[in-house]
């Protein structure tokens, strides 16, 4: 048989071991020395906002004028494409007396037809647009890494923050490379 006593002690150890690892990561308990040690001091940090870089250089502003073109072809192809199938419903609804039972059944059904395929091209052609405008982001976004990367390197940063609402709620403006970058990558990639 158990002593009370045993148990309590039995239990707390149980209770408090998750608690020791994380207490020993954040450096409670170690001397001053072995607390600092692991993390070297930051000196220099800055932010970009990539938002800014992916809509101002030039390349950017390449790839959404195409991206605004694609949607107006694709907008265009799509409405005239809605508007023969409006027109086309008019004209059943026009002869719908004059034709038999199992004719205007088979002309509304050639319709219902015809709208989901209208509602297909649609789906298929926001997803090749977006696919398109995730390949022209990743592309800018990769080209922009490697111009931060080389001017942190060249400028000593040691981290580089991407400034966003949800990542960075304040961040001193002189921190800001962004306008360097734009001008970076619009030398670098014409």
């Amino acid at each position: 048989m158990r002593s009370p006593l045993r148990s309590l002690l039995l239990a707390s150890a149980v209770f408090a071991a998750p608690l020791a690892v994380p207490m020993v990561a954040l450096g409670v308990g170690m001397t001053p020395d072995l607390a600092h040690a692991a993390v070297p001091e930051t000196k220099r940090i800055a932010i970009v906002d990539l938002q800014r870089v992916l809509m101002e250089t030039t390349q950017g502003k390449d790839s959404k004028k195409d991206l605004e073109k694609a949607v107006a072809k694709s907008s265009a192809k799509l409405e005239r494409k809605a508007a023969d199938l409006q027109k086309q419903y008019e004209d059943l609804q026009a002869k719908a007396t004059m034709l038999s039972e199992s004719e205007l059944m088979r002309r509304q059904q050639d319709l219902m037809v015809a709208e989901q395929e209208l509602q297909e091209l649609y789906a298929g052609a926001q997803e090749d647009l977006a696919k398109k405008e995730g390949l022209l982001m990743e592309k800018i976004y990769k080209n922009a890494s490697a111009i931060v990367q080389s001017m942190a390197a060249e400028e000593g940063v040691q981290i580089v923050l991407v400034r966003s609402e949800l990542t960075v709620l304040y961040a001193n403006p002189q921190l800001d490379i962004t306008n360097k970058v734009i001008v970076a990558y619009d030398k670098k990639f014409k």
